[in-house]
């Protein structure tokens, strides 16, 4: 069944359809709310929320870092990958990652090294 959700959820990028719910992938998937939420939290360990997310930050990590994605803003950067707004996507970014989504773009600072004076 993890394949099949998979390619629901993932392979057809399902997560970044901001209204596509687990409700909707059980049905999808032909089996009972419930049953899907069982083998969700058996085969990946978490929850139907927690997938989403963590994909979503995921492509949003992809699109921050890609140079042709520079003109776009954070939060349209957010939308596309299925965020509703600002503040969710800043919230689960966070999250994920421990940094802000602005945080991320601009890469890590840089090291500070010891002065020999």
């Amino acid at each position: 069944m993890k394949k099949e959700i998979d390619a629901l959820l993932i392979k057809s990028h399902k997560y970044r359809d901001p209204d596509y719910s687990a409700t909707r992938l059980a049905e999808d998937l032909g089996i009972e709310n419930y049953k899907l939420s069982r083998i969700i939290k058996k085969e990946y360990g978490c929850t139907y929320s927690d997938i989403v997310l963590s994909h979503r930050v995921a492509d949003a990590k992809r699109h921050l870092t890609n140079k042709k994605k520079a003109d776009m803003t954070v939060e349209e950067i957010g939308i596309l990958v299925g965020f509703k707004n600002r503040v969710s996507f800043f919230l689960a970014f966070k999250r994920f990652t421990g940094l802000s989504p602005e945080e991320y773009r601009r890469g890590p600072l840089p090291t500070p090294t010891k002065g020999g004076d």
